[in-house]
């Protein structure tokens, strides 16, 4: 990773004008401001960049006047700006120039330290995406008592005309009908070339519809966070210059299962790989392994606030369901061990399922490490894992199998996050989960407010 003199020195050889310091605001949006760079020297990276109001952006500060201080580990060219570079950055109080408790990047740090109090050194996640890519999509939003109005136009969407299209699991489909392979290697390029991001992966996604997937390597906690950011960015920029349009939303159309986002977790001392375990019979996964997963699974209801942070996101969960249950192979689990390759001690990895895209990956990957660690702490049983289909159970046999369900709404994941949240003590800031829980509050009061097209056709005539 470049240090402070080498990113200087990148900006003076090759005559860069404009600086893009970006930040990431509660609800997980990127945000940016842009310095001359005249502006922009080594004290920046000491003492921040004062660049306008950023309380704009998190609402009124107790502690002073916010700036930003770059991250140089994030330096990269943007290859679409000409003479621009960017870096992430931590949001910091004036003049004391201490971490400002909103900022969702400082969270990822918070839950770092506790994991080296119980004598880990790092925990990693290699976030696995899914997003649309779709050629317009256009929205009423003038005249929303008129009625709710949207149109998606997708090459590969079953209502196109073309003859090509028509697959109904799409994963992993190839050319031509994997229109879009040329759009996702240069996204991993860019990543890659200019971000210093690795991509595992790429390929067409599940769903029919223009749907893709991108897995991005293990990386450090809130490096995995800064990543995942990165690769947003880049997908919405590239897709926009191609005049074209990507999504995040977790289900955007109503027939197909919707986009997931796939944790693959792990927990290190020094070069150990604490969740393998050579000598175990099902999945070589430790103890320690099984009680992260008891962590996950006891915390799972009140993870979901954060995991599965919209009113959208359980519409995709109605559509794709996930239960509280582990095992290997078992893709309706919220959590699997997979086991496809023995002997994988530095690959062995806890995969949680349940998470979307429009998370804020800085809140929803701190709080999955925090459940997990907590598990660990407090050595909480994973039970047995479950390996038959979960989907093809009735309820009667899940009850005995004791598979319990994941909130079914915005307002109950909030519910359960209230009467379960004391792992996140020393995480979560109150400043943070104070304004956090009311957007999501005001979310669902905007969502229930609306008449949507269905109610229409349903009750119309009633």
């Amino acid at each position: 990773m470049p240090t402070p003199e080498e990113a200087l020195e990148f900006i003076n050889v090759n005559n860069t004008k404009w600086i893009d310091l970006q930040f990431v605001d509660i609800s997980g949006r990127l945000n940016r401001t842009t310095v001359h760079a005249r502006e922009f020297s080594a004290d920046s990276f000491v003492n921040g960049v004062q660049c306008g109001n950023i309380q704009d952006s998190f609402g009124w500060s107790e502690d002073g006047e916010l700036v930003l201080r770059p991250d140089p580990d994030t330096f990269g060219r943007v290859p679409w700006e000409a003479n621009t570079v960017r870096f992430i950055c931590d949001v910091m109080a004036a003049p004391k120039m201490e971490r400002f408790l909103k900022d969702p990047r400082y969270v990822a740090e918070r839950v770092i330290v506790n994991a080296k109090a119980m004598g880990l050194t790092e925990a990693s996640v290699s976030p696995e995406m899914e997003f649309y890519i779709f050629d317009a999509v256009s929205v009423d939003k003038m005249t929303p008592g008129r009625g709710p109005n949207y149109l998606i136009d997708a090459r590969e969407a079953p209502w196109n005309p073309s003859p090509l299209w028509g697959a109904k699991n799409a994963a992993f489909i190839g050319q031509p009908y994997d229109s879009l392979y040329s759009a996702r290697t240069q996204v991993s390029d860019v990543l890659e070339d200019n971000f210093r991001f690795f991509v595992q992966n790429h390929f067409h996604g599940r769903s029919p519809s223009s749907q893709q997937s991108i897995t991005l390597k293990a990386n450090p906690l809130r490096t995995s966070a800064d990543a995942t950011m990165t690769a947003k960015y880049v997908i919405r920029n590239l897709a926009f210059i191609a005049n074209g349009t990507s999504t995040f939303m977790p289900m955007p159309i109503f027939t197909e299962k919707g986009s997931s986002l796939r944790l693959w977790n792990s927990l290190w001392k020094g070069d150990e790989n604490i969740f393998y375990d050579p000598t175990d019979n099902y999945a070589q996964l430790s103890q320690n392994g099984r009680y992260f997963i008891g962590g996950l699974m006891e915390h799972a209801a009140a993870l979901a606030l954060f995991t599965a942070p919209t009113t959208n996101s359980y519409k995709k969960l109605l559509a794709d369901p996930l239960y509280i249950a582990w095992g290997r192979r078992n893709n309706g689990a919220l959590v699997r061990v997979p086991f496809e390759r023995k002997n994988d001690k530095l690959g062995k990895s806890v995969i949680f399922m349940g998470a979307d895209p429009s998370v804020n990956p800085y809140l929803a990957y701190s709080v999955v490490i925090a459940a997990g660690l907590d598990g660990i702490k407090r050595k909480k049983d994973s039970g047995d894992p479950v390996d038959k289909d979960i989907s093809s159970m009735n309820t009667k046999e899940r009850k005995e199998a004791g598979i319990d369900y994941l909130p079914s709404s915005l307002i109950e994941a909030i519910s359960e996050f209230e009467t379960d949240n004391a792992f996140l003590k020393g995480v979560l800031s109150s400043e943070l989960l104070e304004d956090y829980l009311a957007q999501k509050m005001e979310e669902q009061k905007s969502l229930n407010l609306r008449t949507s097209a269905y109610e229409f056709e349903a009750y119309y005539n009633v």
